[in-house]
């Protein structure tokens, strides 16, 4: 079975803002780095979405 970047977010993003992934961006894998950018454009666009509705 493939791991999904989707994946890798939904088991290493912790409750809260998935902002705060970024001040640990330096000790995760490159691998995972693209996930968590992937979870953070997921919550902004969700956010954005919601500041225009």
């Amino acid at each position: 079975m493939d791991v999904t970047p989707a994946d890798l977010a939904a088991r290493s993003v912790p409750a809260g803002d998935p902002l705060a992934r970024l001040d640990d961006l330096e000790e995760i894998p490159l691998a995972e780095q693209v996930a968590v950018f992937e979870t953070i454009h997921s919550h902004l666009s969700a956010r954005l979405a919601n500041a225009e509705g």
